[in-house]
């Protein structure tokens, strides 16, 4: 049984094959909408969508009118009006009770970690909503909504993602894994640039069976989320991901111990190939369950928690006030001879030595 699309449907459509075609064909995360567009985008084709003309072929160059799409995809960000409120504020308050001392570091030596690969993501109802009510489709694609075209659905439900993400049950353990993390939570809100008196001083690593060593690192905060908030860089005890508009709604909600978001660097066996890059990194309860499959919001295990590290394939633009995909030059090549476009790195709690006090 088939229905008809309503106008805000139909309009969802064409805003999610435009915010499609502004990500780029080809890429692992978020790319085209369909086999058709990329096809189109081989051949150097033009296709009209919704009025709009996009033109194919090399560099996949938007029209302005689906630039101005996109644009309104990304303008139905829910937070934005908060964000503004903050931007400029030279004198956020502190904490209630003082600033929060973390400290993590990893146990020993020669510790195991979880990288994850591409994969396409199960839906959550509780979080993406049903075909007929979709929800968390506003802002940038990935980073804070995932457009209805992006999803694919049966019997009135979504199933899947279309395209791959850092999100998913596929993945490869590392070993030989550090991490050492100072941070300190003093600054309530999102503040202006030199406001925030939130610190993070990150060091990550893990090698690769070929005995191959990547690592990142960071130490500057973003006081001042684009699209969603980042509390002056440092958060404590918060819920994020999922259904609160916090971060990408492809990790389940998830109570958050720790959490920060900075500029830093990848490396590999020493060498910078990548920044400046955004970097995110959070202590949380485990949202894995057996096979190490990314579990939906009801499947959360409260009474056991991992560290998450994110480098994800995406940028800060300035000049949109939203974020622009940017693959991550990690130096890790895929068994098709593509390079890895993120880093997302799971520690075990177990292995690490949780410090915090005031």
């Amino acid at each position: 049984m088939t229905t008809s699309m309503t106008t805000k449907q139909k309009r969802l459509v064409v805003l999610s094959a435009a915010a499609a075609m502004a990500l780029g064909a080809g890429s692992s995360y978020f790319g085209t909408t369909s086999s058709a567009v990329a096809q189109q985008a081989k051949t150097g084709h033009d296709m009209k969508m919704g009025g709009m003309k996009m033109a194919g072929g090399h560099g996949m160059q938007m029209s302005p009118e689906a630039k101005k799409m996109v644009m309104k995809l990304q303008a139905q960000t829910p937070a934005k009006g908060y964000l503004k409120a903050h931007m400029m504020e030279q004198k956020p308050f502190e904490l209630l009770g003082g600033p929060i001392n973390i400290s993590i570091e990893e146990k020993g030596s020669g510790g195991g970690v979880i990288v994850a690969l591409p994969a396409q993501r199960e839906l959550d109802e509780y979080v993406f909503g049903t075909p007929d009510m979709p929800r968390a489709f506003g802002g940038t694609p990935g980073i804070t909504g995932v457009p209805p075209m992006f999803r694919n659905s049966k019997d009135g439900h979504y199933t899947n993602l279309k395209k791959m993400t850092p999100f998913g049950d596929k993945f490869i353990p590392m070993s030989n894994a550090t991490l050492k993390i100072k941070a300190v939570d003093a600054t309530a809100t999102d503040c202006a640039k030199g406001a925030s008196k939130d610190s993070v001083m990150f060091e990550a690593s893990w090698q690769d069976a070929k005995g191959n060593t990547y690592s990142v690192k960071c130490n500057k905060v973003i006081p001042h989320g684009m699209e969603f908030p980042t509390f002056g860089g440092v958060v404590t005890n918060h819920l994020l991901h999922g259904w609160t508009g916090v971060g990408t709604p492809l990790m389940p909600t998830e109570y958050t111990y720790f959490a920060f978001w900075g500029m830093g660097a990848v490396s590999k066996n020493g060498e910078v190939l990548d920044k400046p890059r955004l970097v995110h990194g959070m202590l949380t309860e485990y949202v894995r369950k057996a096979g190490y499959k990314l579990a939906k919001d009801d499947e959360v295990t409260p009474s056991h928690r991992h560290f998450h590290l994110m480098v994800a394939p995406f940028m800060p633009d300035m000049q949109t006030g939203h974020f622009k995909h940017v693959p991550v030059k990690t130096g890790f090549m895929l068994p098709n001879g593509m390079e890895l476009p993120f880093w997302h790195v799971m520690f075990d709690a177990n292995d690490l030595d949780i410090k915090a006090s005031r």
